[in-house]
C-alpha cells in the first residue's frame, strides 16, 4: 500500500497500521466474497497474526452492500445471542412460540431485502446461540460470511460446521514473514529499517503484528528505535511496554507451581535438552505446558530441545523472576547439564555462563575456555564478561590474552592494552609473551590501524628461543604486513616462518592460510586461493576457538576469488551466508559492516546501483566510530554508486569520509575507495581527471599486489572512453588472472580501442551472460557509436544499450549519457508485443481488426526504429524497453 502516508515521527504509533503484504490472502478473500464457490471465508491464525486487520481491509474495499458486524467476546460467551444483542430488537423474542433463529435472522436482514455480509471477529468466542444464528444465515438466508477464528482454540459446533461442511473456505494466516514485516515497518516509520534491527524485531515478535506494534511504541518512546544515517536502528536492549507485558501475561494465563517452574527452566536454559528438563521438573507439567503451547520442542541434530513457544513468553518470565530466583535456576541448570555429561561443544560455554550468573563460577580455567568459545562465534560482549571474570579469578596471561582479543575487536584498544600490560609486567613464559605479542599486533592492526604493528611481533620473535613460538610470531608479522599493503614484506616473513618447518600451531597455520589465500586471490590466482580456503575451513575445529577471525577472513578469500573471476552469483552466495551467520550467530557489527560493503560491491558490478547505495549505508551504520575498519570499503562503494546515479554531492562527501575514516592497515580491504575516485570525477564532468585517477588506481593496485583490482581499474579507463591507453596492458594482464572475466575485459579494451562494432556487440552479450549489466550496456553503446547511427546494427545496439541501462536502477556512466529511448507509437508497441509472442501478421490483423498489410507496414517501422530484423530479435529486446 505504497500510497499510505508515513506515521508522523513524533507519534508513538498510528491508531491503525497500514495494510502491507498479505496480497495473496486478501485476493483470495476478495474472490470468495465477490463470486466464489463458497458462501464465505473464515480466516484462522494465532493471536496477533493480523486476522482482524485482513478482514477489516477486505470489508473496507467493498463498494456496496450491507455489512453486519459481530464480535465474539468472553464476556458474552454465556449469554444466548449475547454477541448479536446489539443488533436485535429490545423485546426479542416477543413470544415463546416463535423460532428464535428465524426471528433473529429476520432482524439481521437488510431493510431492502438484500444479501448481508456477516463480518464476525473472533468467531470462536461466540455464544452457542449467536454461532447457530451465523450458521443459519449462511445456510438458509444466502448471507455471505467473513469471519476470524484463533487457531488452536475450540469453537462452537455451528462455527466449526461452516468449514467442515464445505459452506465456507478456511484460510490459515501465518505470522507476517520478515520481508513483509520490513515493508510494514518502513511505512509505519516513514523510512527504511536496518536489516539487523528488522531481524531482531522479527525474532522477538515472530511476525506477530500486535506484539510488533507494542515493541515499536516502546522503542519510539524510549528512544531506542531512532533514525541514524538514513536508517531506523534499535540501540540497546529490547524493552516491553506495560501493555505488551500484560498482553503476553494474559496469553500465558494462570500457571500452577510445576507449570511455572517448567516454563522458567525452558526460558532460562533456552534451548534446553528435553532430557535435562525431565530431570529438573515434573513430566506431567511439561505435557501441560506443551498442550497449552507455552513451550515447544524441536530437533537439533540427535538432541530434542525445548524452548518457550514464543520469545516474548521468555521475556515476561525473566521479568517475573527475582534475582535470587534467577540465580537458583541458573545453578540448578548448570548442575543438571553437568550431570548429563555436557557432551556438546557449546555445553561448556552455556554451563559456565550459568555458573557465572548464579555466582558459582570460581575457577579460572572454565571461564577462559568459555571466553574463547564466545569469541569463536563473535559474541564479543559475552566474551568480555567471561574474560574479565577469568582475570579476576586469577587466570593470568591465559585469561588476559582472550580478553584483550575481545576488547580489540570491540574497538576498545586502550582497555585491551591495559589488560595485557597488567598481567605481562612480571615474569612470563615464552608462550605467554608470544600470545601477548600476537594479540597486540593483531589488535593494533584491526582496531587502531597502526601500520607499524608488525614491529610488536618481529621484536618478540627476535627475543624467543623456541622455534615454534618464533614461527607463530613471524606468521603474525606476515599477516600485519599484508593488510598494511606491504605484500613483499609479508611474503618474506611467511617464507621465514616456513624455513623453520611446517607451521605446527593450528591457529598460526590458519592465519598463514589467510595471508597466502588473500595474496593468491588478489594476485589473480583465484582457483588455488579458493582451494586453500576450502581446505582450511574443513579443518576449522582445530583452530577456530583460538583464532575465530580466520573464519571470516577465509570467507573473504572465497568471495574475492569469485568476484575477480566474474562469478557474481557465487560471490553473492558467500556474502549472503556470512552476513546471515554474523547477524544470527555473531553480533559483531564491524564484521557485518564488512560484508555489507562487499554485497554493495557485488550489486554495483551487477549494475544495481540503488541496491549498492542501500547496502553501503547499512554497512556505514554499523561502522560505529570515526576511524574504523571497512570504512573505505563501505564509503567507497557509496561514493562509486552515488556517482553513477548522478548524486555528485553524496559521492564527493562519501569519498572524503572514506579517506578520513580508513585505517592504514586495511589497504586491500578498503581499496574500493581508490576505485571510486575516477567515477566521482566523472560525475563532476571531468573525464580527463577520471581517466588519470583510474590509471593511478591501477598503479596503486600493482604496488600493493592487488592484481584483481588493477584489472578493474584498467577496465574503468575503457569504460571512461580511453581504451587505447590500456588495451595493451589489459591484454598482457589477462593470462595472469584466472577465470572468464579477465579475457572479456581484455576483449572489450581491444574492441573499443579499434572501434570494432561486431566485437563490442559480442563483448556486450558476454557481459550480460555474466550478469554485469552496466558493463553490457556500456559496451552496447560503444558498439552503436562504432557502427554509426545510420546503420541498422547501430540502431539495434543503441536500443539494446538503452534497454540494458534501464535494468541498472538509474545508473548512468559517460558511455550511456547520450542514449535516448526508442520511440514507438502505441499501435507499434501493441503490434510489436503480439509479434514477439510468435503470432503471424494475419493472426495479429484478425485480433486487432486490421489488414495484414497494415500490420506488416507497422512491423517494418518497428524493425527500423529498434534495429532488429525478425521476431526472435524483437522478442529478446522488447521486454526491456
Amino acid at each position: 500500500m505504497a500510497d499510505l502516508p508515513p506515521v508522523p515521527r513524533d507519534a508513538e504509533a498510528p491508531a491503525r497500521w497500514p495494510f502491507v503484504g498479505r496480497t495473496a490472502q486478501l485476493d483470495a478473500v476478495r474472490a470468495i466474497l465477490d463470486d466464489g464457490p463458497y458462501a464465505g471465508v473464515v480466516v484462522a491464525g494465532p493471536p496477533g497474526a493480523g486476522k482482524s486487520r485482513l478482514a477489516a481491509q477486505a470489508v473496507s474495499e467493498r463498494a456496496s452492500g450491507t455489512v453486519v458486524t459481530v464480535r465474539g467476546t468472553t464476556a458474552a460467551a454465556d449469554l444466548p445471542f449475547g454477541a448479536v444483542a446489539h443488533l436485535l430488537p429490545e423485546r426479542f423474542p416477543p413470544d415463546g412460540g416463535a423460532n428464535p433463529l428465524r426471528r433473529a435472522a429476520e432482524a439481521l436482514r437488510p431493510p431492502d431485502g438484500g444479501t448481508p455480509l456477516l463480518n464476525v471477529d473472533d468467531a470462536h468466542l461466540l455464544d452457542f446461540a449467536s454461532a447457530a444464528l451465523v450458521h443459519h444465515m449462511v445456510l438458509h438466508c444466502q448471507a455471505r460470511l467473513l469471519a476470524t477464528v484463533r487457531s488452536g482454540e475450540p469453537a462452537p459446533d455451528p462455527v466449526v460446521a461452516l468449514w467442515k461442511d464445505g459452506l465456507v473456505r478456511r484460510i490459515e494466516l501465518e505470522p507476517l514473514p520478515v520481508e513483509e514485516t520490513g515493508r510494514l515497518l518502513a511505512q509505519v516509520l516513514g523510512g527504511r529499517v536496518e536489516t539487523v534491527t528488522l531481524r531482531r524485531l522479527w525474532r522477538v515478535t515472530q511476525g506477530n503484528l500486535l506484539y510488533l506494534r507494542e515493541m515499536v511504541i516502546a522503542g519510539r518512546v524510549s528512544g531506542a528505535l531512532d533514525e541514524i544515517g538514513g536508517l531506523w536502528r534499535w540501540g540497546g536492549d529490547l524493552s516491553l511496554t506495560p501493555r505488551l507485558h500484560d498482553l503476553v501475561e494474559a496469553r500465558i494465563g494462570e500457571l500452577d507451581e510445576d507449570e511455572r517452574e517448567t516454563l522458567e527452566f525452558a526460558t532460562f536454559g533456552e534451548p534446553l535438552g528435553a532430557d535435562v528438563l525431565a530431570r529438573l521438573t515434573d513430566a506431567a507439567a511439561v505435557e501441560r505446558c506443551e498442550a497449552r503451547q507455552l513451550i515447544t520442542g524441536f530437533r537439533d541434530g540427535r538432541r530434542l530441545q525445548v524452548r518457550p513457544a514464543h520469545p516474548l513468553y521468555g521475556e515476561v518470565v525473566r521479568a517475573r523472576a527475582t534475582p535470587e530466583r534467577a540465580r537458583d535456576l541458573f545453578a540448578r541448570l548448570a548442575d543438571a547439564v553437568e550431570a548429563t555429561g555436557a557432551r556438546r561443544r557449546d555445553d561448556a560455554l552455556r554451563v559456565t555462563v550459568w555458573r557465572l550468573d548464579s555466582g558459582t563460577a570460581r575457577r579460572p580455567h572454565p571461564l577462559i575456555t568459555a571466553c574463547r568459545l564466545a569469541m569463536s562465534v563473535f559474541d564479543i560482549t559475552l566474551a568480555q564478561r567471561l574474560g574479565r571474570a577469568a582475570v579476576a579469578a586469577g587466570g593470568g596471561p591465559a585469561a588476559a590474552v582472550p580478553l584483550a582479543y575481545a576488547l580489540f575487536f570491540d574497538d576498545r584498544p586502550e582497555e585491551a592494552e591495559q589488560v595485557l600490560r597488567r598481567v605481562m609486567d612480571g615474569p612470563a613464559a615464552e608462550t605467554d609473551r608470544s600470545g601477548y605479542a600476537w594479540i597486540r599486533a593483531l589488535g593494533l592492526t584491526w582496531s587502531v590501524g597502526d601500520a607499524d604493528a608488525h614491529r610488536v611481533a618481529e621484536e618478540a620473535a627476535s627475543a624467543v628461543t623456541d622455534p615454534a613460538v618464533r614461527q607463530d610470531l613471524l606468521v603474525a608479522s606476515a599477516f600485519v604486513h599484508f593488510f598494511a599493503g606491504r605484500p613483499l614484506d609479508s611474503d618474506r616473513q611467511l617464507a621465514a616462518a616456513r624455513r623453520l618447518g611446517a607451521v605446527r600451531n593450528p591457529a598460526s597455520a590458519a592465519e598463514a592460510a589467510v595471508v597466502e589465500g588473500l595474496r593468491l586471490a588478489h594476485g589473480g590466482k583465484t582457483v588455488p586461493a579458493r582451494a586453500l580456503a576450502d581446505a582450511t575451513l574443513r579443518d576449522a575445529t582445530r583452530w577456530r576457538d583460538d583464532t575465530p577471525d580466520v573464519y571470516w577472513s577465509l570467507q573473504c578469500v572465497r568471495l574475492l576469488s569469485f568476484l575477480f573471476e566474474g562469478d557474481l552469483t557465487a560471490a553473492e552466495e558467500v556474502t549472503g551466508l556470512t552476513r546471515r551467520l554474523m547477524r544470527e550467530e555473531a553480533p559483531w557489527r564491524l564484521g557485518v559492516a564488512g560484508f555489507d560493503g562487499h554485497l554493495a560491491q557485488i550489486r554495483l558490478l551487477r549494475g544495481q546501483a540503488a541496491d549498492a547505495v542501500r547496502f553501503s549505508r547499512e554497512g556505514i551504520a554499523n561502522l560505529g566510530g570515526y576511524k574504523a575498519g571497512f570504512a573505505g570499503l563501505c564509503l567507497g562503494e557509496l561514493a562509486h554508486a552515488s556517482a553513477l546515479l548522478g548524486d555528485g554531492a553524496t559521492a564527493e562527501s562519501a569519498l572524503a569520509d572514506a579517506v578520513d575514516r580508513s585505517l592504514r592497515t586495511f589497504v586491500p580491504i578498503d581499496f574500493p575507495a581508490t576505485l571510486a575516485r575516477p567515477w566521482v570525477h566523472a560525475a563532476a564532468g571531468d573525464l580527463d581527471a577520471a581517466v588519470a585517477a583510474a590509471l593511478a588506481a591501477a598503479d596503486d593496485a600493482e604496488t600493493h599486489g592487488l592484481r584483481g583490482y588493477r584489472m578493474f581499474a584498467l577496465h574503468d579507463v575503457v569504460r571512461l572512453g580511453a581504451a587505447p591507453l590500456v588495451a595493451g596492458r589489459l591484454t598482457r594482464l589477462c593470462p595472469a588472472v584466472d577465470g572468464p572475466l579477465a579475457p572479456v575485459l581484455a576483449r572489450h579494451a581491444v574492441a573499443a580501442a579499434a572501434g570494432d562494432g561486431p566485437e563490442l556487440d559480442a563483448v556486450s552479450r558476454a557481459f550480460e551472460r555474466m550478469g554485469l549489466l552496466l558493463h553490457a550496456a556500456e559496451a552496447a553503446a560503444q558498439a552503436a557509436a562504432a557502427y554509426g547511427p545510420a546503420r541498422r546494427p547501430g540502431v539495434f545496439a543503441a536500443s539494446r544499450a538503452w534497454a540494458l541501462a534501464g535494468r541498472c536502477q538509474g545508473a548512468r556512466s559517460p558511455a550511456l549519457r547520450g542514449l535516448t529511448p526508442p520511440r514507438l507509437t502505441a499501435r507499434q508497441r501493441e503490434i510489436a508485443g503480439l509479434a514477439a509472442t510468435g503470432l503471424s501478421n494475419r493472426e495479429i490483423a484478425d485480433r486487432l481488426t486490421l489488414s495484414p498489410r497494415t500490420v506488416a507496414n507497422h512491423l517494418v517501422g518497428v524493425y527500423r526504429r529498434l534495429g532488429v530484423g525478425d521476431r526472435a530479435a524483437l522478442a529478446d529486446l522488447l521486454p526491456r524497453i
